[in-house]
């Protein structure tokens, strides 16, 4: 096999810069295919595939902090998830024409949306937190999501098989961005982490353990199904649909379109979004990202460092268990 393509791989690099990427790397293709499900492994959607190309974007800590006062909750889905993937799925079409300009295969798996029919219908092609962390710029949470030392989990990330032989990662990350508080877990209004067992998946020389997630109560509760999604915030659904483990299409086709709260689906309509839903709070309650945040702000910017969440009760005051965690480390506490 050719070695790799050092030259290539710089001008890969800086073009991803320039597109605006906040993070970038690259991810050998083996690795994921050894730890990935049959089926949802780089080779299985490119033949041949040898790296994946992982660009990302930033999700604008406003759009969280916000979401944690119970101010607001739309930001998110606009700023998070819709249009956030809008432009991601730009990065994705440079950056597959770069590839295959140099001559090399490359297929722009978009930035949201799974397969229609596939076996697991919550399932990408691929898991994007799976090729950041083979690509050395994430490594896993607790709550499953991909944490980077510069944003913690505020970032959305995308993979481009191809198969151009660009240099990877040498070295990944171990899970210590992750201080193990828990909030993630404690404030998932599904209830669909657990850590008991938890998942356990190997990349590389790496082994990394995370909360195992429901996707199907996952999503129940992100599309506005209950009230439990945000409590106490300006908006949440006025409408408390039972979750039934085993639905046919026709039943989760009656759940979405004619039980939901109207409001949301004429916004849906509108703006091709989950109207004000769309849940993240694993991302708004996650520490890491806080943190990231506050260590990029200017000294004087003390607008969130006070940390105050909402919590289920519709209360908004600081996380306690937060507060004695960094007391006992020594840091400053608001």
């Amino acid at each position: 096999m050719e070695e790799y393509d050092l030259e290539l791989t710089k001008r890969v690099m800086e073009y991803a810069e320039e597109l605006g990427s906040a993070l970038t790397g690259i991810a050998d293709a083996e690795i994921l295919n050894a730890a990935l499900e049959e089926g949802f492994r780089p080779e299985d959607c490119l033949p041949g595939c040898r790296s994946i190309v992982v660009l990302s974007l930033h999700i604008p800590d406003g759009a969280l902090e916000i979401m944690r006062r119970g101010k607001m909750n739309y930001s998110y889905n606009m700023f998070g998830y819709a249009y956030l993937n809008r432009e991601l799925d730009f990065l994705i079409y440079r950056m597959t024409l770069f590839l295959e300009n140099e001559g090399y295969a490359a297929i722009p798996l978009p930035a949201r949306g799974t397969q229609y029919g596939a076996r697991k219908p919550c399932y990408g092609p691929i898991s994007y937190r799976h090729c950041a962390v083979a690509a050395g710029v994430a490594t896993f949470g607790l709550n499953g999501l991909a944490l980077t030392p510069q944003y913690g989990s505020r970032q959305r990330f995308v993979g481009i098989p191809t198969t151009a032989p660009l240099e990877p990662a040498r070295e990944l990350m171990d899970q210590s961005i992750c201080d193990g508080c828990l909030e993630c877990i404690r404030n998932c209004p599904a209830h669909a982490l657990s850590l008991n067992p938890p998942h356990v998946c190997r990349l590389g020389s790496r082994t990394y353990r995370y909360a195992e997630c429901d996707p199907v109560k996952c999503t129940h509760m992100a599309r506005g199904l209950s009230t439990e999604v945000w409590p106490g915030a300006v908006f949440n659904p006025n409408v408390d649909v039972p979750f039934e483990e085993a639905q046919s299409r026709a039943e989760h086709y009656d759940d979405l379109w004619n039980k939901r709260d109207a409001r949301i689906r004429i916004s849906e309509h509108a703006e091709a979004t989950y109207g004000a839903t769309l849940c993240g709070r694993c991302m708004a309650f996650c520490t890491a990202g806080h943190d990231a945040m506050n260590r990029r702000m200017r000294p004087c910017q003390t607008v969130y460092q006070n940390d105050e969440v909402l919590h289920g009760d519709g209360i908004v005051r600081v996380a306690e268990r937060i507060r004695k965690m960094r007391k006992k480390r020594g840091e400053a506490v608001s």
